[in-house]
């Protein structure tokens, strides 16, 4: 008797179901991606209960022909790729011709499309793989996708299901990654019946700001580099704006979002020495590579991808970050603060992603709803538009007639043109041409790039220009709290966290002569001798050549015992039990660590422990050594854990304060 059985469509399309429609989320994915694929410029995405009762994607893309409507339905059928060539070059977002056939299998499904060159449209409905007649409609063009009691032909699958609100937020995830990927496309997101984001269909800042709102944008650095076919470009996070997960990196790559190790650990390895331990940077970065230098087929929902020359891509983006962390002004400048209602001073703190900023997310920023809106609203806003039209090269009168401005935002956004003050341009850092120009900071410690050095694979950081940093141009007022020293300088104050100075310096220092192989070491008058337990032993045993790399003259000793008879002369003093203690307790804790982080976090213990402690009361002289030394190393303002050295206070800021200026 035969005992294998060719399974019959309505059971293989429910299989391959599994693997394409896991949850709404999914459905929401597939839909909309079809929907760029189809060249719209707008696309409204509904959904009710989460997606389990009903999702919508409507769009004015090129639509679809009545002899086709059926046929989109059909396993394996596609108008993307033809031959397995096309496979080499795969330019659409989706391309294998499984999405539409899995969920029409799990689903009801209904679509309207119309095609520019047809008079009237085509409407066709299938339930659980099952075909309604093709009906003729009136419509507009474009498609009208709607999906309605997802699994209900499956109940095994619907009791797997999370909460409404949690499949509610994975398909807000998949929005805002839609929006940031395609920020040319004007995109609404209807949640039960209320409009819950929408973006404008402009600029890439402008999508991230629909996504994370104001301070987010502000928060940012923008990057840039090209070279051999491969460029990137977009925005990191200032070292200070760290996150404590991946969640707030958003890859964007010829249009898709991936999750790809190689432009992670490019980005990370840039930031290098500006963040904490255990924060990751913030990045929305839009990579663009040839079609026939990258494979999007190797995961099954499309979320990885083979980069054919992969140092190359590793090397554009690593200079791109890098770039961009060394050209930024290091200095912390104070948050402005109304001295007379410190109430009013609110912690700035990041949105959620599905939490809407009133002044261009859940208002419609071209709705006559903005005549209702506050002056504070109608200011944000007015920046917004202001930068879109700079950006787009959109006059006034075409952004009021395509959108629909009110008359008293109009009115702003004209005024602030007219007038071309500096503020007009605040939000997002645009300096006026009018207005006056900033300050020369002449710290000499403050990296100041000259040029960019490219190579083949490699990047060179930015030149330093050496300034002279002589005690007559300053003026150290003093110090507070025995931890800050204060300084003026020209029309600026300055505070200096005396330990972070300090601590920087010395990381920088071992480091150079780590990568130098010329660590200063001194011996022991009496040897150190470390005893361990059986799992602290395996540690040590397995870690030896990277702890003797930074210095240390380490040797058994014994059963489970080790000697250090020699250590770093920067650290002569350190206490060996909390040093070990330390080091032992991190190895514990990130299992895969690699030799390079074990050695860094090593040099970070050693300069932390061996610097100016807060609370150390420094003479005069000892802080025109501290400042002299930091004046001549170019050094980092960020301390080896990622905390800033320098808050710079600027005259005005003071003037303000004491409502001398308004």
């Amino acid at each position: 008797m035969a005992k294998i059985n060719l399974l019959d469509s309505s059971v293989y399309n429910l299989i391959a179901a599994g693997e394409v429609v896991e949850r709404p989320a999914s459905v929401i994915k597939e839909l909309v991606e079809n929907s760029i694929d189809a060249g719209a410029k707008n696309i409204t995405i509904e959904i009710k209960d989460g997606g389990t009762t009903f999702m919508q994607v409507a769009d004015d893309g090129h639509g679809i022909e009545e002899d086709d409507i059926k046929s989109a339905f059909l396993p394996h059928a596609t108008s993307k790729i033809k031959e397995a060539t096309d496979l080499d070059s795969i330019a659409t977002l989706g391309f294998r011709g499984e999405a539409l056939a899995s969920i029409a299998s799990v689903s009801k499904v209904s679509v309207v499309s119309k095609t520019a060159e047809s008079e009237l449209g085509s409407k066709i409905v299938v339930e659980g793989g099952k075909f309604g007649d093709v009906q003729k409609l009136s419509s507009s063009t474009g498609t009208v996708m709607t999906v309605q009691d997802l699994f209900y032909c499956v109940p095994a699958r619907a009791k797997f299901l999370k909460k409404n609100k949690t499949e509610e937020q994975e398909i807000t995830n998949i929005v805002t990654r839609t929006i940031l990927a395609h920020p040319e496309i004007n995109f609404t997101y209807i949640v039960d019946g209320k409009k819950n984001m929408s973006s404008l269909g402009s600029t890439k800042k402008e999508a991230m700001f629909s996504v994370y709102g104001k301070e987010t944008v502000n928060e940012t650095l923008a990057v840039s580099c090209s070279r051999d076919g491969v460029s990137v470009d977009g925005f990191v996070g200032k070292p200070t704006y760290s996150k404590s997960n991946r969640t707030y990196q958003t890859l964007i790559i010829n249009g898709r979002y991936v999750v790809n190790l190689t432009v992670q650990t490019a980005v990370a390895n840039a930031y290098g020495d500006f963040l904490m331990k255990r924060q990751y940077p913030f990045f929305v970065l839009y990579l663009s590579v040839p079609n026939d230098e990258i494979d999007v087929n190797v995961h099954p929902n499309k979320l990885d991808v083979k980069f054919l020359k992969s140092n190359l891509v590793y090397s554009v983006v690593f200079e791109a970050v890098s770039r961009a962390l060394h050209e930024m002004d290091y200095i912390k400048e104070v948050e402005e603060i109304d001295a007379v209602k410190p109430s009013n001073f609110v912690s700035p703190v990041r949105p959620k992603a599905n939490e809407i900023d009133k002044a261009g997310v859940n208002l419609n920023p071209f709705s006559k709803e903005t005549e209702n809106l506050t002056q504070k609203e109608q200011s944000s806003l007015t920046d917004i538009i202001v930068d879109s039209m700079l950006d787009t090269g959109k006059t006034t009168d075409s952004v009021k007639d395509n959108f629909g401005i009110g008359s008293r935002l109009l009115e702003r956004i004209n005024d602030k043109i007219r007038t071309n003050d500096e503020t007009a341009f605040g939000s997002y850092g645009y300096e006026n041409s009018k207005a006056e120009p900033k300050p020369e900071n002449n710290f000499s410690f403050i990296n100041k790039p000259e040029k960019v050095v490219s190579q083949e694979s490699f990047y060179e950081k930015p030149k330093v220009v050496q300034e002279d940093f002589a005690e007559d141009k300053i003026s150290i007022v003093g110090k507070i709290f025995n931890t800050y020293l204060i300084i003026e300088w020209g029309d600026n104050m300055y505070l200096i966290d005396q330990h972070a100075g300090h601590e920087r310096l010395n990381y920088d220092r071992l480091k150079k002569e780590y990568e130098t192989g010329a660590i200063a070491v001194q011996p022991m008058l009496i040897p150190f001798v470390l005893t361990l337990n059986a799992e602290d032993d395996q540690i040590i045993q397995a870690n030896l050549d990277a702890i003797r790399s930074v210095g240390f003259e380490i040797d058994e000793f014994g059963d489970r015992s080790y000697k250090v008879s020699a250590v770093p002369v920067i650290v002569g003093d350190i206490d060996f039990n909390k040093f070990f203690s330390m080091f032992l307790a991190e190895k514990l804790n990130k299992s895969k660590i690699t030799e390079a982080e074990l050695v860094k976090d090593s040099l970070m213990q050693m300069a932390c422990k061996s610097a100016i402690k807060g609370g150390d009361d420094l003479s005069k002289d000892e802080i025109n050594i501290l400042l002299s030394e930091m004046g001549n190393s170019n050094v980092v303002l960020f301390c080896p854990h990622g905390r800033p050295v320098v808050v710079r206070i600027t005259k005005k800021e003071i003037e303000k304060w004491f409502k001398r200026i308004v």
